[in-house]
């Protein structure tokens, strides 16, 4: 929320502050630095992909009629075949055998 939508709640409201510090106190809310996300292995990368909206609509109608969980497993199974059909044998097993990747 931004001091223009709320200037009762700005950072600086001497009021708000008070009350802010007297809830970490209580140990209500959170004090400090956010903690590292943990159960994503710490090598991931993120890959951009853009779809119209009509595509990405009957792709989602074509997994989830073939039983596949989620559009990720999807993805991952997609890739998989496709490097099989390049003959990339060891990147293609990587998808196949489940591999520990982030989803």
């Amino acid at each position: 929320m931004s001091c223009k939508s709320d200037p009762n709640r700005c950072s600086d409201d001497r009021r708000y502050l008070i009350w802010k510090i007297r809830e970490a106190e209580k140990g209500r809310i959170p004090v400090g630095p956010r903690p590292a996300r943990t159960g994503e292995p710490a090598d991931v990368k993120i890959l951009p992909l853009r779809l119209e909206s009509a595509i990405v609509e009957r792709m989602d109608d074509a997994w989830r009629t073939r039983g596949i969980k989620n559009r990720m497993e999807f993805f991952r199974r997609a890739l998989g075949h496709y490097l099989t059909h390049l003959g990339a044998e060891d990147a293609a097993a990587m998808f196949a055998t489940g591999a520990d990747v982030a989803g």
